[in-house]
């Protein structure tokens, strides 16, 4: 495995509205591995991950981001999609008018209509059949003709966002707390999901969370902790049920006091 970072954070400093999120993080994700952020609320996980994506709210003050050694500061969303790096939303934004089986036909490099007289996808659309054995596994065939989002329930939601990135077959992911909102049935398709997304592509995932439900169903490689803007804490999968009986106040204490 090339030991160089896929993505790589440097000193990275960040403001929303004019206020500090970020005071410094320096953070390296490699090629096909599996990365926890965890940390309290408002500790900046959520931020790092859209600065990341380039959501021009996030605005970069210091430091720097590198994919594969060159700075994507300059990129637009557009072109950090096009090299490989992928955002999944916490609350995934509804799209009226917009078909969830159109667009994610539309954004799969799998999904190549081969029928030239099949613009719009008809049935005879080689992607189609392979599209909706797809919702049958993640269990979302029900939404394949509905609007993007649109009077999804939250684990529908969660699922369809998922599918949707995973589409893009991105190389570096990152999930901002995919298990939010889900019911253990919905938990289960999501995290069996992921890993065999993780199995069969060259993905790294970066999961952000709260919980460790989601990352029992994959093996995370590091445990990254956020705290007030700030890297305080890198361990694994060995720190999180400590972790959860401690919390993150007296853990952190204990780790680096």
């Amino acid at each position: 495995m090339d030991n160089n970072p896929l993505l790589e954070t440097r000193d990275l400093r960040v403001e929303v509205s004019g206020i500090p999120i970020l005071v410094g993080v320096d953070l390296a994700f490699r090629a096909g591995q599996v990365y926890a952020i965890l940390g309290p609320n408002a500790s900046g996980k959520s931020t790092l991950a859209k600065t990341i994506m380039g959501l021009p709210e996030y605005r970069i003050t210091g430091g720097d981001i590198l994919f594969n050694g060159t700075s994507i500061q300059n990129k637009s969303i557009t072109e950090r999609a096009r090299m490989g790096i992928a955002y999944a939303f916490q609350t995934p934004p509804r799209i009226s008018g917009v078909k969830l089986d159109d667009f994610i036909c539309r954004v799969c490099p799998d999904y190549q209509c081969t029928d030239v007289h099949d613009a719009l996808m008809g049935e005879t659309c080689v992607c189609k059949q392979i599209l909706y054995d797809d919702f049958e596994r993640l269990g979302i065939r029900n939404l394949a003709n509905r609007d993007l989002n649109d009077g999804f329930s939250g684990g529908e939601s969660k699922r369809s966002e998922l599918f949707q990135v995973l589409s893009m077959r991105p190389k570096i992911m990152f999930l901002d707390e995919p298990d939010s909102g889900l019911d253990y049935d919905s938990l289960k398709t999501v995290g069996r999901e992921l890993k065999a997304i993780k199995e069969k592509h060259d993905v790294t995932l970066v999961i952000i969370s709260h919980h460790r439900y989601i990352l029992e169903f994959l093996e995370v490689d590091a445990v990254y902790i956020l705290q007030r803007g700030r890297l305080v804490y890198t361990g694994d999968m060995s720190d999180i049920p400590v972790l959860e009986e401690k919390g993150y106040e007296k853990f952190l204490a204990e780790m680096t006091g």
